[in-house]
């Protein structure tokens, strides 16, 4: 029997069978990601992002606003802080060990 090849490039090599299956299965997955990508910007897309704050959540931080405005602190010094962290004085390795060692200390700070 004689058989002709019906491709130009000659008669087909054979392939092996594990090799062509992890093939499948690898573009299977890639499909897969793809359709759940497209999947999740369509959802992200057709509603607006909401968040749900609890009533007591809104307590705290109503409770949080009224002691950060009875600061015993004068405006000036506050002032001076918030200069100093919007600088980065507060990022400096030396100023952090100093802040960590005086809160360590603080009689409240265990409790």
């Amino acid at each position: 029997m004689n058989i002709n090849p019906s491709s130009p490039q000659g008669p087909r090599q054979s392939a092996d069978p594990a090799a062509l299956d992890a093939a499948r299965t690898a573009e299977a997955q890639q499909q897969a990601q793809a359709r759940a990508a497209k999947s999740n910007t369509e959802r992200r897309a057709d509603r607006p992002d909401s968040v749900d704050v609890s009533s007591e959540a809104k307590a705290l931080a109503e409770q949080t606003e009224a002691r950060a405005s009875e600061s015993t602190l004068p405006k000036e010094r506050l002032k001076e802080i918030g200069e100093r962290l919007a600088s980065g004085f507060y990022d400096q390795p030396e100023v952090i060990d100093q802040v960590a060692r005086r809160v360590a200390k603080d009689p409240d700070f265990l409790g």
